[in-house]
């Protein structure tokens, strides 16, 4: 950790062992990396190329080839299309964190234990308690419900998955002990369109649906214009594209129970 007097709990020192650091210094930690038997690597910059690529190849070529067995990277289901391969605009048009991701996901195979790397893409990822950080998704909940009355007469074109930060915990601590079924692993739960997500955000909290009103592409755009927004091209890939479904893997795959399956699990928690 860069800083561990951020971190909001206090691990259990038998089990965790925080070191402080830095990954443009990791090769101050290769003596540490050699004596790992698995690596679960979840660091970013946001969008810094050094770090985000650079950094996280030599991480993973510090580790000793007779001892690591395991290498799970986590990355984004944003550089990815609807059939799991690599999204060409992402890599060129996308931000500055996903054209890392997109780079990372196109030099992977200089990782010398490659054969043991496997990728995971997070799709929108719930997460936190009063101890532990919200995720972004999560603090924009009651900004939602607030915008209710409005939202729910409003029928708007397209699909997404979500899973919570405990579900991947469980994904990824069963893909340390077991075999995975692919290198290449999209995590969420099956898709929901943004109608039904609607309609059950508003059954769960009692908003009748009197009528809906479609909203076209075009409509959009021009809020977006009309408020001062300026899209860029991927803005305006993802405004064209709006069904974000990805073959994906969830805790049901792998027989895990799950806490926080359906949206009103999610509205019962952090709503």
């Amino acid at each position: 950790m860069r800083d561990p007097t951020k971190l909001q709990f206090r691990p259990d020192p038998e089990r965790v062992t925080i070191v402080p650091g830095d990954l443009e210094n990791i090769i101050k930690h290769s003596d540490l990396l050699r004596r790992m038997d698995a690596v679960v690597h979840l660091a970013t910059a946001w969008g810094h190329p050094n770090v985000d690529v650079e950094a996280t190849l030599q991480l993973f070529n510090l580790l000793d080839g007779d001892r690591c067995q395991k290498i799970l990277y986590f990355s984004t289901e944003s550089i990815l299309d609807r059939h799991n391969q690599p999204l060409d605009i992402a890599g060129r048009a996308g931000t500055p964190y996903i054209r890392c991701k997109y780079e990372m996901l196109m030099r992977r195979k200089e990782v010398k234990l490659r054969d043991r790397l496997i990728t995971l893409y997070p799709t929108l990822v719930f997460g936190g308690a009063k101890d532990r950080p919200y995720s972004h998704i999560t603090t924009g909940i009651s900004e939602v419900a607030k915008w209710l009355p409005l939202i729910r007469f409003l029928k708007v074109d397209g699909s997404f998955h979500f899973m919570h930060a405990e579900d991947i915990a469980q994904v990824v601590a069963y893909l340390l002990d077991r075999p995975a079924p692919s290198p290449d692993l999209v995590l969420g739960h099956p898709a929901m369109t943004v109608e039904e997500c609607v309609d059950r955000v508003c059954s769960f909290y009692d908003k009748r649906i009197y009528f809906k009103i479609p909203v076209p592409v075009g409509l959009l755009k021009a809020i977006a214009v009309r408020v001062g927004v300026r899209l860029s091209e991927w803005d305006d890939h993802c405004i064209e594209h709006r069904h974000f479904i990805h073959d994906a893997v969830d805790t049901e795959t792998f027989q895990l129970e799950s806490r926080f399956r359906s949206i009103e699990h999610l509205l019962a928690e952090y709503g």
